[in-house]
């Protein structure tokens, strides 16, 4: 698939945007604060990912040369699970599992993206911001990927406010 730069910077940017709307939703769906603050952590980065990208995107917005075509092999993916995590955020009875599941997901694809991109990084800041951006992104499913976890192994606890103080009683200083 070709795309330009600009269609690449418009696309991750909207990524961005409903990632932290999912991750949004989420969080009003649980009920534990210790999850709640993670997940709006998340949103948070997500924001600020998105407003680096749309400093990148100004960048190529003011460059007087004509727009060069680009193959991104994950913009077919990354489009697909951009479309999945718009649909999802909308139902209003969304299972709580299954946005992780999304989120996950689209973490992945996301952090394949940047990783892509970087490769066709015209100077080395930008190289570097892309490959900082796949990181963020790879922390970002790390952090899923430990709640889903739990959330498989213990439904009944991680769900409720039991999780909350579980977590504050646990005393880790061995």
């Amino acid at each position: 698939m070709k795309i330009t730069d600009k269609e690449v910077f418009e696309i991750a940017v909207n990524a961005e945007i409903k990632a932290k709307e999912a991750y949004e939703k989420m969080a009003s769906l649980v009920k534990s604060d210790i999850i709640r603050d993670e997940l709006l952590f998340l949103a948070k980065e997500e924001d600020k990912h998105r407003q680096i990208v749309e400093k990148m995107a100004e960048k190529f917005k003011g460059s007087e040369e004509e727009p060069k075509q680009i193959e991104i092999e994950i913009m077919g993916e990354f489009k697909v699970i951009a479309e999945k995590m718009s649909e999802a955020i909308k139902k209003p009875d969304i299972n709580l599992d299954e946005i992780y599941e999304i989120a996950m997901e689209a973490e992945l694809v996301s952090e394949k993206l940047y990783n892509e991109l970087a490769k066709y990084a015209t100077n080395e800041k930008t190289k570097v911001l892309l490959n900082m951006l796949a990181d963020m992104e790879r922390q970002h499913f790390n952090i899923l990927k430990k709640h889903y976890d739990y959330m498989m192994q213990y439904p009944d606890v991680y769900k409720e406010e039991l999780y909350d103080q579980l977590m504050k009683d646990i005393n880790f200083n061995f």
